[in-house]
This record gives C-alpha cells, sequence and structure tokens, in this order.
C-alpha cells in the first residue's frame, strides 16, 4: 500500500510478557498427548522464533541451521512494576537442536543414567533462562573463535582480527552458549519426552530476583503442560557440606528436589535406594534421650541446646527429626513475621497446639502481666531464672501449665518503658533466664 508516494512502514510488534509465576497455565498443553505434538503447539502458541544466522550470512543460506532458537518473554512482579519494587523481565529460550547434524549426536546424560538403550532421536529441545544480572546490563557475551576476543553475542565479525563468522563458526558460538554455566535454568528434552535437568541457580547462584525454588516451580509446570515422561537430575550441589545438605533428607525424608517429586535413583559408590532411605530413616529416627548424660551433673552445649529447645516446643520432642523439624518451624515462622512487619503489641497468634485450648486470651495476658511485673521488680540488668520466674508469679496465677506456656512465648515482649523481654541459656547453670 502506498500513501503520498511513499509505503507504509510495518508496524512494529512487541511481544507480550507473561506471568512468570502463574505460566504455563495448567490448561495449556490438554489432558492427553504426547511431547512432540505437546512442544510444536507450545512454541506456536507463546513463543517466537528469533532470527536464523542464514538472513546475514549467504553462505550459510544454502544449508538450514543445526540450532533454532525461540523465544518467551516472562515477567517478574506485577505488570507494569519497576524494578526496584520487585518487577523485571526474564526470557526462556528454547533452542531446538537438529541431533542428526549435531556436534554430539550421542547424549552423555542417558548413558550416565543408563538410557543408552534409548533410539536417538532426531531432535532435542534445550529449555534456557540466561542469568538476569547478565541480561539486564546487556553483558551477554561470546568470543572470536579465532582470536578469543571477547566480542558482542549479536555481532559475528571480530573487531581485532577482523574475521567474519559465517554457518559453522556461528553454530559453534551456539553450541558455546549451551554449555555456559551461568544459565539460572539448563534443561534438555528429547522427542521422546525423557530429559535431563542440568543446571539450576538461584540467588546464589547469580540470579537478581528468581530463587531455586521459583525456577523449579516453573520447570516443574512447564514438563506438566509439554507431557514430559521422565526428567533425571544429578545432585551434585556441595553447598554448605555434606552435613548441611542431609538436613532436608532428615526433616522431610526427601532431598530438596523431592519437593518436585524427584526419587532417588542411583548414587555412588553402589548406593540403591534402598540404602539410601535406611540411612535417612536411621538418622531421622535417633532418640534425643541418647544425648542425655544423666552420670555428670555438668551439661554440654548440645545438650543445653536440645534442653533449650524442648522447653520452647509445645509437643513433645523425641527424635532428630522433630527436633530439627521445629527449628524450621522456627525459621520459617521468623522470616514470615519479619515480611509481615507485624508489631510486637498484635494479638496472640494463633497456635495449633492442643493446650491452648484450655484458656482464654485473658488467662494467657493475666500470666503475662504477672510475669511482667516480677521482672520490672528486679534489679536492672539481672538474669532471673525460669524456675524463680515461675514460683514468684504462681502468687497470682494458679495453674503451672499455663505458666510454662507463657514462659515459652515471652520472648521478645515489649515493656512499657520500651525494652525487650531477652532470653538466654546459662552456660554454667544450664538454666532458662528472661531480663
Amino acid at each position: 500500500m502506498v500513501v503520498n508516494g511513499r509505503p507504509l512502514k510495518k508496524a512494529r510488534t512487541r511481544a507480550e510478557a507473561r506471568d512468570f509465576a502463574g505460566f504455563p497455565a495448567a490448561t495449556d498443553g490438554g489432558a492427553v498427548g504426547t511431547f512432540r505434538e505437546a512442544v510444536r503447539g507450545f512454541l506456536a502458541r507463546h513463543a517466537r522464533l528469533l532470527p536464523l544466522p542464514s538472513i546475514f550470512s549467504p553462505a550459510a543460506a544454502a544449508a538450514p541451521p543445526h540450532l533454532l532458537t525461540w523465544r518467551v518473554s516472562l515477567r517478574v512482579g506485577e505488570e507494569g512494576a519497576e524494578e526496584d519494587a520487585g518487577g523485571c523481565g526474564v526470557e526462556l529460550n528454547v533452542v531446538e537442536e537438529d541431533v542428526l547434524r549435531s556436534r554430539s549426536v550421542y547424549c552423555d546424560q542417558c548413558r550416565v543414567v543408563g538410557w543408552s538403550g534409548h533410539p536417538v532421536c532426531g531432535k532435542r529441545y534445550h529449555f534456557i533462562i540466561e542469568n538476569d544480572s547478565i541480561q539486564m546490563a546487556g553483558r551477554r557475551r561470546t568470543c572470536c573463535l579465532r582470536c578469543g576476543t571477547p566480542m558482542a553475542a549479536a555481532e559475528s565479525r571480530c573487531l581485532l582480527c577482523n574475521f567474519d563468522m559465517e554457518g559453522e563458526e556461528l553454530e559453534e558460538c551456539g553450541y558455546l552458549h549451551l554449555d555456559d554455566s551461568s544459565h539460572l535454568l539448563h534443561a534438555v528434552v528429547h522427542a521422546n519426552g525423557y530429559g535431563h535437568l542440568l543446571r539450576v541457580n538461584g540467588r546464589e547462584g547469580g540470579s537478581r530476583h528468581l530463587t531455586g525454588r521459583d525456577i523449579m516451580s516453573f520447570w516443574d509446570r512447564l514438563c506438566k503442560v509439554l507431557h514430559v515422561r521422565k526428567v533425571t537430575v544429578m545432585d551434585i550441589s556441595k553447598k554448605q557440606g555434606m552435613d548441611y545438605r542431609l538436613l532436608h533428607a532428615i526433616t522431610t525424608g526427601h532431598p530438596w528436589y523431592g519437593e518436585w517429586g524427584y526419587k532417588f535413583g542411583a548414587g555412588s559408590f553402589a548406593h540403591t535406594s534402598d540404602t539410601y532411605q535406611e540411612a535417612v530413616d536411621v538418622l531421622s529416627g535417633i532418640h534425643l534421650a541418647l544425648y542425655s548424660s544423666h552420670r555428670s551433673p555438668i551439661r554440654t552445649p548440645l545438650q543445653n541446646t536440645i534442653a533449650l529447645y524442648w522447653s520452647l516446643s509445645d509437643r513433645q520432642l523425641v527424635t532428630v527429626r522433630d527436633l530439627f523439624r521445629f527449628i524450621m518451624h522456627l525459621l520459617h515462622q521468623a522470616r514470615k513475621d519479619a515480611e509481615t512487619s507485624k508489631p510486637a503489641m498484635d494479638e496472640h497468634r494463633e497456635v495449633e497446639s492442643n493446650v491452648l485450648c484450655m484458656w482464654t486470651n485473658e488467662d494467657i495476658n493475666r500470666a503475662e502481666a504477672a510475669m511482667l511485673k516480677v521482672l520490672r521488680a528486679v534489679q536492672a540488668g539481672r538474669w532471673v531464672s525460669w524456675r524463680a520466674l515461675r514460683g514468684a508469679a504462681s502468687k497470682a496465677v494458679d495453674s503451672q501449665e499455663l505458666l510454662d506456656y507463657s514462659l515459652r512465648g515471652l520472648r521478645g515482649k515489649l515493656m512499657d518503658d520500651g525494652h525487650f523481654i531477652a532470653v538466654r541459656c546459662n552456660t554454667e547453670t544450664s538454666a532458662i533466664e528472661y531480663r
């Protein structure tokens, strides 16, 4: 169409950014279907094909590229929110790889997990979320294949040696990008629906807005929509050492990836799922009474720590699993309270306890007022033991169970003079003290 002798410019289309927290919806994939059909429909509905290298390189136009990249724009946070308010954009790149023309026909991950008997598929799809800190700064880089000089990913000519990368050189840069260890998410799924989760990097891996749990939840939704049959992951994380990583298995009975249905498949040194589960059960079922020594009158710091959480818990802590579950509950509760930023004088939190139903809020407030009155009468800076405080407050409150319950919730209470109630465990006397 021509207006006044000038052709109209083609309107630019801007891809709509979808909400990362809810994408893809469970209804996108349908109830039945294969991965081949689901991934094609997904790309047709939500993704856009990036320009092919052949349009910039006439020498490569004769042969189709080995890698085709599709892109889905995603939004983290509320729509229209600024970056300071938690809003940002990330992009999911789906790289379609032609296996028969690839530099690596056979899959090393399939060989490791025992899937070598599967037929070689003609296509495999890489799902990649690039590091958002690099993406936001516009620092996505590659390098010249001749001299190694760093250069922007969109450039094909090296400014130092004037080498123009075409065809196979551009494909090689694409493979180098697949091997980048800074990706927040990198997973590969073969056309038969079997895949491998290769990399997950959250906040500690360089992400500015996405946690590892956010990325795993997104990947789990994507697998369900695309009808992925089975996914493997090699857990090689060394975060905080083996002792720290065992805590999740002790408290929940499965590793961190088990939150999304992953189960123990194979371990090193001929460890099986039965031996792994047996080890977890043994560690989780250790009785805390074994750490209580009745021979020595002086308790160790470990015994003092166990005694402290015994006194704070509304339920009886019997095993190591009970202890760490209660500790994790306290940590999550403290984080939740910090996020909500509620004042200290809010009404008493509801606690799931069979003891709480025995008293009203008036009874609890009366017991707390009696103990605060005792602490005000004590000389400033002096610590009062649990037993002494309960004995002094028992003159105003008859129920010893009510006093014990109120003592557990006394930590952090705000007094009239603006001071907070502090609690400690005296290492010399092994007693809980207040001031």
